[in-house]
């Protein structure tokens, strides 16, 4: 078992440009780790998971190499040729059949066969990330234009977020996976919710987040104990709301319990802790802002959004300054998609905002 791990590891390494005796000392450094774990008398699993399996660690221990690149036969001809070979497709779905629109997607060819060429060079597992805005965009217009479903058909675009974490499963345990991925699944939900006219109590789709978060609590008594707290405040708040419509900001009490018991174990901390306190004020005003919009003014299908402030907020205090421009740009964009659709109904085009990501990335690696 570890000259199976050992050779997966070596082999791993390969793929980058790394001088040789790098390459060697990771593999005696992990060679004499696994060994003292034996000694300890642990298992081969057991070893594996402590250590982590090669394909979960090779990105840190590759962090700042590039990968060596593997040309493919004839590729940067087939990328010289797309853009003719794409002209003439269009004439032809244009002259022949008049087709001119939607013939004009054709030319989404030319930087996906860019795409497929250069990731190919790296085998980099993120090639239908890198692919999925066009196909999410192609599959938008397609719902738009001719079953005009602009919206939801916006819906789509979450492919990509959720394509990117599932392409990096291998670095996450399944139940990382599944946190990770719930965001976008209970955004899809609470959207789905929202058009049934559920805007106001569909919120609470959200909660599954830390319900799953929390099954990585150790203490299964107190997990336990959590979970049945946000059960019991979903069902308080919704009996609160629809017994007494008028009344639904008081249904938010049924959730003091979990706020209560947060703050006597030190998992919620408005201020100091290991959290600093503009975190926390951020986190604080946010919910205030959501609040407040949603009750007073009834935007609860567009408030969420103040929720972006958080991760905002987080990249530009914790990410590396060259980093954050690019880093913020989803979600600037999603903010101006989702407010020129909901305000103005302008969904066939505030899609087009999503290409600010693109452009960004390319102005800054120019």
């Amino acid at each position: 078992m570890k000259a199976n791990y050992l050779e997966d590891l070596r082999s791993l390494l390969n793929n980058y440009k790394m001088e040789q005796t790098e390459k060697d000392e990771i593999v005696s450094d992990y060679n004499e780790m696994y060994e003292g774990y034996e000694g300890k008398g642990m298992q081969d699993d057991e070893i594996v998971k402590k250590l982590g399996a090669p394909r979960s660690i090779i990105r840190e221990l590759t962090e700042g190499f590039k990968k060596v690149e593997k040309p493919l036969p004839g590729g940067e001809k087939i990328i010289a040729l797309s853009p003719f070979a794409a002209l003439i497709i269009f004439f032809v779905l244009g002259f022949g059949f008049n087709l001119w629109h939607p013939g004009w997607i054709i030319f989404t060819i030319v930087p996906v066969t860019a795409i497929i060429v250069e990731m190919g060079k790296t085998r980099d597992e993120q090639l239908t990330t890198a692919l999925s805005p066009f196909f999410a965009s192609l599959l938008y217009l397609y719902l738009g234009f001719y079953h005009d479903l602009w919206h939801p058909g916006w819906i789509i675009f979450i492919i990509i977020p959720m394509l990117g974490i599932w392409n990096s499963r291998r670095t996450l345990s399944k139940l990382d996976l599944i946190v990770s991925l719930s965001p976008f699944l209970a955004g899809i939900a609470y959207v789905a919710l929202g058009l049934q006219g559920y805007w106001k109590e569909g919120w609470v789709v959200f909660l599954i987040i830390p319900m799953l978060g929390l099954l990585n609590e150790k203490n299964r008594l107190m997990m336990l104990l959590w979970e049945l707290l946000f059960i019991a405040g979903i069902a308080g708040y919704l009996y609160v709301g629809y017994t007494y419509p008028e009344y639904w900001a008081y249904g938010l009490f049924a959730f003091a319990p979990i706020v209560i018991l947060g703050m006597i174990t030190g998992n919620i901390e408005i201020v100091g802790g290991d959290i600093p306190k503009e975190y926390n004020i951020i986190i604080v005003a946010s919910t205030a802002v959501f609040l407040l919009l949603g009750f007073i003014f009834n935007l609860w299908g567009v408030a969420w959004l103040v929720f972006l402030v958080i991760p905002v907020y987080a990249i530009n205090v914790e990410a590396p300054k060259s980093d954050r421009v690019v880093a913020t740009t989803p979600f600037i964009a999603l903010t101006i998609f989702f407010i020129l659709g909901f305000f103005f109904g302008l969904w066939a085009y505030s899609w087009l905002a999503f290409l600010i990501i693109p452009i960004v990335a390319i102005m800054k690696n120019a």
